[in-house]
C-alpha cells in the first residue's frame, strides 16, 4: 500500500499463506491443514474446509528484558498430560548468547522462544499465557 496525494493506493498483493507459525495456530485451533488446502487448489482440487476442532490457539514470543548475553531461561512447566493446554515450549536462544533488542537489533535477534498454548476461548488462552509468564525466567547481563 502506498500513500498518495489522492490518498491510500494499493501498489501489490501477495497471496501466501501466512508466515512464522500461523499455519500451526490455525491448525490447532480449526484442525485446518493451510499447506494441504494451498495444494489442493493448486492442483485444482476442491480443499475439504471443514473444521474438526473449536479451539483458541494463542503463542507468545518470548524476549529477554534487555540487550545482553542471555544468563538465565526457564519455564516452570512442560507441555505433557499434566498440562493438555500447552503444546510448544521453543527455545531459539542458549544461555550464553548474545541477544540484541531494537532499535539497535531486530526482533528477530531479540527473540529467545515461544510458547503455543490452546484453550475454549481468547479469554481462558490469555489466562494461560499469563500464568507462563508468571513462571517464566528470563535473565540477560551486559
Amino acid at each position: 500500500m502506498r500513500l498518495t496525494a489522492s490518498g491510500p493506493r494499493i501498489i501489490e498483493v501477495n497471496a501466501r499463506i501466512g508466515g512464522d507459525l500461523i499455519g500451526k495456530l490455525v491448525r490447532l485451533a480449526t484442525g485446518l491443514d493451510l499447506p494441504r488446502i494451498a495444494a489442493d487448489i493448486a492442483c485444482g482440487q476442491i480443499p475439504d474446509l471443514t473444521p474438526t476442532a473449536h479451539a483458541t490457539a494463542a503463542i507468545k514470543m518470548l524476549y529477554p528484558p534487555a540487550t545482553g548475553i542471555l544468563s538465565a531461561q526457564d519455564l516452570a512447566i512442560v507441555p505433557g498430560p499434566k498440562y493438555p493446554w500447552l503444546h510448544q515450549v521453543t527455545w531459539l536462544r542458549d544461555v550464553g548468547e548474545r541477544v540484541v533488542l531494537p532499535p539497535t537489533g531486530k526482533l528477530d535477534t531479540g527473540r529467545v522462544g515461544f510458547l503455543i498454548v490452546t484453550a475454549d476461548s481468547p479469554e481462558a488462552a490469555r489466562d494461560w499465557i499469563s500464568s507462563l509468564a508468571n513462571g517464566l525466567t528470563l535473565s540477560v547481563t551486559p
